[in-house]
């Protein structure tokens, strides 16, 4: 009996059938368009507004800015700054009536840094060429930007006078595939793999803070509808941010067979899915390129 396919001949050097375990380590390039999530705009669930609207945050504020208001009210606005005034106004869709909202510029296009992710790949071959597999990594993101704030000034100048803020926030992902891959010889020891299938994710966001002067806040409302006061017994409670998300994936590489028991398989891995963070949960495109590192289980069984 035959110990391989025809399509399995050129391997007849190696076994490569059975189980395999796998360990990754990649750079994880997220998609943008959740990074928005932690912009601090009034719409988003976690808004500087919210932090300047509180009496006792806000003089923490003003000692930062040296005494200074965040302009809002349109009575504040100096007759020199009109045009500004009615520019931001359109860019956020202000209504002139609206006295709620802070003149702030929020940062645009924020991006994830390039991040490392882990996990580990459990796979079954069911020849030298195909096998079935489950994958999971552990990616922690952080986003950072800059926000600029319209403070009351006395210099009398025609353009707005600035102050900057910075913002940043992190969150993890656990990613979770399972899929189908498929081997296509290329040389004595290395061939070409694409793998593709089914795609889930846990996103949690850990963190969103801003920075004014030398003094950092969080802008995730831990108080619910209370008030915060210091030196009161407030009660602090633990917000979960995030959700499940799903998509599908795309996996190519090439793997260097360095014996029957051990592969090294570098390779990039395209996933679409959408990531739940509240209203941001568009599908997008995120990248994980990868080293993999494939042992043979059972060996000698």
């Amino acid at each position: 009996m035959q110990r391989f396919t025809e399509e399995e001949k050129n391997w007849s050097e190696y076994n490569l059938t059975g189980w395999r375990f796998g360990i990754n380590m990649g750079m994880y390039m997220a998609g943008k368009s959740t990074a928005g999530f932690y912009s601090g705009m009034p719409e988003n669930e976690n808004n500087i507004a919210w932090l300047l609207n509180n009496y006792y945050f806000y003089q923490d504020v003003l000692q930062e800015l040296n005494s200074r208001d965040i302009l809002r009210h349109p009575s504040e606005i100096p007759p020199q700054w009109a045009g500004a005034w009615n520019e931001w106004r359109a860019i956020y869709n202000v209504l002139p009536a609206d006295t709620t909202k802070w003149w702030i510029y929020y940062p645009e296009n924020l991006k994830y840094n390039t991040s490392m992710s882990v996990g580990f790949y459990m796979k079954y071959n069911f020849n030298n060429t195909t096998g079935i597999f489950l994958q999971s990594n552990y990616v922690k993101l952080k986003t950072s930007g800059i926000f600029q704030m319209v403070i009351d000034s006395i210099t009398g100048f025609s353009e707005p006078a600035l102050r900057e803020g910075y913002l940043r926030g992190e969150e993890e992902r656990i990613n979770i595939d399972i899929g189908i891959s498929k081997f296509y010889r290329t040389g004595k020891i290395t061939s070409v793999f694409v793998e593709t299938g089914l795609h889930l994710n846990s996103t949690q966001a850990l963190s969103n803070d801003i920075m004014i002067g030398n003094k950092e806040f969080s802008i995730v409302n831990r108080y619910l509808n209370q008030n915060w006061v210091p030196n009161t017994n407030i009660t602090e409670y633990n917000i979960y941010q995030g959700g499940i998300g799903f998509g599908v994936f795309l996996n190519s590489g090439i793997k260097f067979i360095l014996n029957e028991d051990i592969s090294i398989d570098p390779g990039v891995q395209f996933y679409y899915n959408n990531i739940k963070l509240n209203d941001y949960a568009d599908f997008t495109l995120n990248y994980n390129f990868y080293i993999r590192m494939i042992f043979s289980l059972f060996a000698d069984i």
